[in-house]
């Protein structure tokens, strides 16, 4: 399944304002990958029945300590991503599915608020677990995929409602510092289109928020709406457009073309932090959940081989070549020592 290139046909239908169409697109990938989820889910259930009996801490153990890694292996299998790309592509989905509930009177009207503020959760959860390396574990104290037959049956909140209200409110002032901090306002309103703008929920975000008032599409689109005086909107409607949906997306292709034309090159202005996460491990020879003493040696070892002096005798492109590598490792190893604390 070529989960980037599904998204893009959905991308393009919710800029059109086709939410319904979008909707079920968006809603075949974000199936897909949670499928893939209680997959792996399902086969630490059936190994634990079989070989651990009731033991709940060899169980979560098992979970724990697994988890990400036989995640990471059948994103590969069934979407040709590592863990890192997949959990971009999630996170982009899940914000068009939800925002396309958002703005489509008939989701709105159909998909059930209990529902919605799950998926919330689970955006706001992808966002703020980002630079985790076992994001999936965060995921999974908060929902559970519930599975039949190998398919995606449900996604089962895992949460009281009134500890998911709290939550929302919550993870909202922690998404306010991204750039993320639009989702707020989406959520707001979604609020609105279901008639719940008077709320404790409501009044504990549009705290958070600030300024607000209500949009009728997506919010790339410019707004004419008025407030009670009669007067519109526009500066308000400039000031939350500077964070558009595509924001990261699009400097995520922007990269991606860049980094095509010239693999030697970082631009670590228009990359994401998962991105330079990628980015540098690759450099560093570097997959999966590694310690501090790993990528010290995986760096000592590189730049060993790799050092000027070794090809001081050899011509100039064997030298300019190398050079290129150092720096490449240099850089690597320092965006490494700042996230690990080395």
């Amino acid at each position: 399944m070529n989960v980037r290139k599904i998204r893009t046909i959905a991308d393009s239908l919710f800029e059109q304002g086709k939410y319904d169409d979008a909707f079920y697109i968006y809603n075949e990938i974000y199936s897909k990958i949670w499928g893939a989820i209680g997959r792996v889910q399902t086969g630490f259930t059936d190994f634990s029945q079989s070989f651990l009996g009731n033991s709940f801490k060899s169980n979560y153990d098992l979970r724990t300590n697994f988890s990400m890694q036989a995640v990471d292996s059948i994103f590969k299998r069934w979407f040709d991503m590592d863990s890192d790309q997949t959990l971009n592509e999630f996170t982009f989905t899940t914000y068009g599915h939800l925002q396309c509930i958002c703005y489509s009177p008939v989701l709105a009207s159909k998909i059930s608020t209990e529902y919605v503020y799950s998926e919330f959760i689970i955006l706001q959860t992808l966002i703020l677990q980002s630079d985790k390396d076992d994001w999936i574990n965060y995921l999974l104290k908060v929902v559970t995929p519930m599975m039949e037959d190998g398919h995606l049956k449900k996604i089962r909140s895992n949460l009281t409602n009134n500890f998911v209200k709290n939550l929302l409110v919550e993870n909202s002032q922690l998404v306010k510092s991204t750039d993320w901090f639009n989702l707020n306002v989406i959520f707001l309103d979604y609020l609105v289109s279901v008639g719940d703008n008077s709320s404790q929920l409501y009044t504990s975000v549009h705290n958070v928020v600030g300024s607000y008032y209500r949009h009728k599409t997506h919010r790339r689109k410019t707004s004419n709406t008025r407030d009670n005086s009669g007067q519109k909107q526009s500066k308000k409607s400039e000031s939350y457009e500077s964070y558009e949906r595509y924001e990261k997306y699009e400097r995520y292709e922007r990269f991606e073309k860049h980094h095509a034309h010239n693999k030697n090159e970082f631009d670590t202005t228009i990359a994401t932090e998962a991105e330079k996460s990628v980015h540098y491990g690759k450099i560093l020879g570097l997959t999966g959940k590694v310690s501090k003493s790993q990528i010290r040696k995986k760096y000592l070892d590189l730049i060993a081989k790799y050092h000027p002096d070794k090809v001081s005798e050899l011509g100039d492109e064997i030298k300019l070549l190398a050079e290129t590598k150092t720096k490449q490792l240099n850089a690597a190893y320092e965006w490494m020592k700042h996230k690990y604390n080395l």
